[in-house]
């Protein structure tokens, strides 16, 4: 134990399989490759079925992305103008500010699903108003 201790390594129990392995630190949960894959697998399944029960998330994810799309073009293109690039960039940090505390107001059951997904429609509006160049 005092080896093991000195290299640093800790006796730790999977979290997906079960069995006892040999880690570098106390963080360490999974033992292999492929239980970090099951992990992952099983972490997409669990997002993937909140996100049928909500399609607020999937909405918010696929419009978030449409910004960073929208920007990343702009970053693209030659002579796009430096000032309409930094203001795109700061409408994003906006509405992703906005965007969380609206979806955390729907977690919480104070605001509507509804209200929530008619805001996020009238946002890309905006992004699409700010890349016309």
């Amino acid at each position: 134990m005092n080896r093991l201790n000195d290299w640093g390594l800790c006796f730790r129990r999977c979290k997906v399989c079960g069995k006892y392995f040999l880690a570098k630190s106390q963080r360490y949960e999974l033992c292999s490759d492929n239980c970090r894959k099951a992990q992952a697998l099983q972490n997409k399944r669990e997002f993937d079925e909140r996100a049928r029960e909500n399609n607020y998330d999937l909405l918010y994810k696929n419009e978030c992305q449409n910004w960073r799309n929208k920007i990343n073009k702009a970053k693209r293109t030659a002579g796009f103008p430096a000032d309409q690039l930094e203001e795109m960039l700061t409408a994003f940090e906006a509405f992703k500010k906005e965007a969380l505390k609206r979806k955390k107001a729907v977690k919480e059951k104070t605001a509507s699903p509804k209200e929530f997904t008619d805001w996020l429609y009238q946002q890309s509006n905006i992004i699409i108003n700010l890349s016309v160049y």
